[in-house]
């Protein structure tokens, strides 16, 4: 039996285990996957002691820093500076980033034509890094925003885009693409609103890479209130997941088993 596990706080949200344990099964592969709640301070102490696992999911808030107990990190990971998916290779485990193509596949899913688009990303963590990665060369413009000054201007800087502040200081631009990379929208108590509703156009498409287990994420809401095009979270989910099945075990990922787990069918 081969044990693969995704490690996240909070993880209770998760649903990959849902959707990797239904391809296991669809597979006929004798494999399980497993949700650990791990808390950053205990990180060190569980890669430690957790040698055994053919592979791993690594979610918020590990993925800008699980490389170092690793035995290496390849050169997709490098570039972005985060993690998000461990594998074995020659009994050692490496790091890699599936977060960055699976968002690119699910968002030209709908926006197959990114050239001279104007970006806005929320957030400035691993998960908006790989985001990030993946759009710079291939938009018009890119703004980052992000609640910790100095941590959107660095990020700003790695990757030569622009820090905007604030999303109150943006009420007079309207991007084609609003990407939301923050874990606001994993709770649905007391949920913040991530940006102001006047804010939001029917001329955008909207992202939000977090998920609920039931029922949307406020921003997606929102979204479909003033009639703007939107991808959820599940998505971005699917074909990251699906990407790291074929990691995983060499071969093609069961698309269609995957996504009706996604959706509780």
């Amino acid at each position: 039996m081969k044990n693969f596990c995704i490690i996240a706080h909070p993880v209770e949200h998760s649903l990959s285990p849902i959707m990797h344990n239904a391809a296991f099964k669809a597979m006929q592969m004798e494999a399980v996957f497993v949700a650990y709640d791990v808390l950053p301070e205990n990180l060190q102490n569980f890669m430690s002691t957790k040698k055994g696992w053919a592979g791993l999911a690594v979610s918020i808030p590990h993925k800008e820093t699980i490389g170092q107990y690793l035995d290496g990190i390849d050169e997709i990971a490098k570039k972005i500076g985060a993690v998000n998916t461990v594998y074995r290779h020659n009994d050692q485990h490496w790091g890699t980033n599936t977060d960055a193509p699976g968002f690119l596949n699910a968002l030209k899913e709908v926006m197959p034509d990114l050239s001279g688009k104007r970006v806005v990303v929320i957030g400035a963590g691993g998960a908006a890094r790989a985001v990030i990665s993946a759009l710079k060369p291939l938009v018009g413009f890119l703004t980052i925003i992000n609640r910790t000054v100095p941590k959107g201007v660095a990020l700003a800087k790695e990757f030569e885009c622009r820090y905007g502040g604030k999303i109150e200081d943006m009420v007079t631009e309207t991007p084609d693409l609003l990407v939301n990379t923050t874990s606001v929208g994993l709770e649905a108590l007391a949920e913040p609103n991530l940006v102001p509703l006047d804010f939001l156009k029917p001329s955008m498409l909207i992202v939000d890479i977090a998920y609920r287990q039931n029922g949307t994420t406020k921003l997606i809401s929102e979204a479909q209130q003033v009639g703007a095009k939107f991808i959820e979270g599940r998505q971005m989910l699917l074909h990251q997941g699906m990407l790291q099945f074929e990691l995983w075990t060499g071969q093609k990922a069961p698309r269609e088993v995957m996504e009706r787990a996604l959706k509780g069918l």
